[in-house]
């Protein structure tokens, strides 16, 4: 029987390097300023919602890069979800306007062809518009997530 030792090895090594997300910053140097000191904008964020909650210390004293607490939770944000709901409102009204006066005017055939296209359009629509603002959300989410500050002159860096 073979030893599958090797071979568990590497697949518990390709699932520990799947989940890692943080990039290795440590040889970069700021393109503004030469530093190599750099924050995660995400704890940056998190630490300046702390403070300002505890309110403890004065929220204008300047921090990272020289923003305030306020400016960090300002600036810095988390991307929120978007709703699809105003969007497929706005054509399922019109939409059922219509095939009710199709439905009145034409009579019951016309009137229900027009009633299951306006309910098959409204469909579409809103799960077009829960994919793309989910595609968004993610790639923001992500880009949020990989995005860092230096300490010392408040350059952003993409990693």
């Amino acid at each position: 029987m073979k030893d599958n030792s090797e071979w568990l090895e590497k697949v518990m090594n390709a699932g520990a390097l799947a989940g890692e997300t943080a990039p290795d910053l440590r040889d970069a140097r700021c393109p503004k300023c030469g530093a190599s000191d750099f924050v995660a904008v995400s704890d940056l964020y998190s630490e300046s919602v702390g403070r300002i909650e505890d309110a403890a210390e004065p929220s204008d004293v300047e921090r990272v890069g020289g923003m305030t607490d306020a400016q960090i939770v300002r600036e810095f944000t988390p991307p929120r979800r978007r709703s699809a709901t105003g969007i497929t409102l706005a054509v399922a009204v019109p939409l059922g306007a219509a095939a009710y006066w199709a439905y009145r005017r034409f009579g019951d055939n016309l009137g229900q062809v027009a009633i299951v296209v306006a309910i098959v359009v409204t469909i579409i629509t809103l799960l077009t518009k829960l994919r793309s603002y989910s595609d968004r959300y993610y790639h923001d989410r992500q880009r949020w997530n990989r995005m860092y500050l230096c300490r010392k002159c408040g350059q952003r860096i993409a990693a």
